[in-house]
C-alpha cells in the first residue's frame, strides 16, 4: 500500500508540475514528485531509477536556488533611486543594478562634448548638471538630470544634428558601445528594455 502510495504521488506531481506555468513553482513540485519516486524506487531496490531521479532532483533544486537569488530583490542606492523609478523601472533591482555597474561616472565643465556632424558612439545619461544642445548661436534643448545625450545619434550610428555644451559643470554616466553590444548577446531582456527606454525618451523630446 505505502510503495503505491509513493509511486501515484510521484507522479502525480510530476504531472501537475506541467500544468503550472511559473517556473519557480514548476520546479519546486516536479523536485518533491522526483523526489517521492525515488524513494519509492529505493524502497524496491530499482536503483538505476532511483539514481536518474537523484540526478533531476539535484538539477532542480541548483534551479530553484539560481531562480530565487535572480529575484531576490536587491536594494538600489539612495543616490539613484529617483533615476531607477523614472526611467528604468521596467527593469527588476538587479537587472537595473548590473546595467549601471557596466557604466562609468564622467565629469566635464566648459567643454562642448558632441560637435554637430561627430557620431555618437557610447551612451550618456546626465546625473548632475546641465548640458545645451545648441544650432548655430540658438539654444535649442536643455539637458537635466535622467536625460540622455545625442541618443539618436548612438541608435542610428548616424552624425549628430547640434552641438551639446557644458558650462559650469556635468556629472554623467556613460557605457561603452562595446560593452552595450555584449550585453545585447549575453543580457538581451535587459537590452530589449532599455531600446524601449530610449525609444520613450526620444518621443518625449520630439513633442516638446
Amino acid at each position: 500500500m505505502t510503495n503505491l502510495i509513493l509511486l501515484n504521488t510521484g507522479y502525480f506531481l510530476v504531472f501537475l508540475a506541467l500544468a503550472i506555468r511559473e517556473i519557480l513553482w514548476l520546479r519546486i513540485t516536479i523536485t518533491f514528485g522526483q523526489s517521492t519516486l525515488f524513494t519509492y524506487s529505493m524502497i524496491n531496490g530499482n536503483y538505476n531509477i532511483a539514481f536518474w531521479n537523484s540526478m533531476f532532483v539535484l538539477v532542480n533544486i541548483i534551479q530553484i536556488i539560481i531562480i530565487y537569488r535572480e529575484r531576490k530583490q536587491l536594494e538600489i542606492p539612495e543616490e539613484v533611486q529617483d533615476i531607477y523609478e523614472s526611467i528604468f523601472h521596467t527593469n527588476t533591482n538587479r537587472q537595473f543594478l548590473y546595467f549601471w555597474d557596466q557604466g562609468k561616472i564622467g565629469f566635464v565643465e566648459n567643454k562642448t562634448i558632441i560637435k554637430a556632424g561627430d557620431i555618437q558612439k557610447d551612451l550618456m545619461l546626465v546625473l548632475n548638471g546641465t548640458a545645451k544642445v545648441m544650432r548655430g548661436k540658438d539654444v535649442i534643448a536643455k539637458l537635466k538630470r535622467g536625460q540622455f545625450i545625442a541618443e539618436i545619434s548612438y541608435i542610428t550610428g548616424k552624425t549628430a544634428s547640434a552641438d551639446v555644451e557644458v558650462g559650469e559643470g556635468l556629472t554623467y554616466m556613460t557605457w561603452d558601445r562595446e560593452i552595450l553590444d555584449n550585453l545585447r548577446k549575453t543580457k538581451p531582456a535587459i537590452m530589449e528594455k532599455l531600446d524601449r527606454i530610449l525609444t520613450l525618451d526620444i518621443a518625449e523630446k520630439l513633442t516638446k
